[in-house]
């Protein structure tokens, strides 16, 4: 297992319903908490729309949970943040399901 202080997220899946107008509405489910050690790779400032934008990437460490399927559909949250991390890219790592990477993207 990687080193570092230990936090919990929260895994949240989202499942889109019709509000019977014609729309639909997005709503997040908790799917699971998560410990393991988040990691800091690199931020990058973008504009768009003359709004800057600050994407933090992290990599989030943990054990191999067995029947939990993680998908790029699904965030992660931190209890007491309103900040959220987009899953880019979840690896079992070596396919030896003890060890996952889950490639991480904060926008601010």
């Amino acid at each position: 297992m990687i080193r570092g202080p230990k936090i919990k997220l929260t895994l949240e899946r989202y499942t889109v319903t019709s509000d019977g107008g014609g729309g639909s509405t997005k709503a997040w489910s908790r799917v699971a908490d998560i410990r393991g050690v988040l990691t800091f790779i690199w931020a990058d400032e973008r504009v768009r729309a003359d709004k800057e934008t600050l994407h933090n990437r992290y990599h989030f460490w943990t054990g191999y949970k067995d029947g939990l399927d993680i998908t790029t559909k699904d965030e992660f949250s931190r209890y007491g943040m309103t900040a959220r991390y987009r899953i880019i890219y979840a690896d079992n790592i070596l396919e030896k399901d003890k060890l996952l990477k889950i490639d991480l993207i904060q926008i601010r």
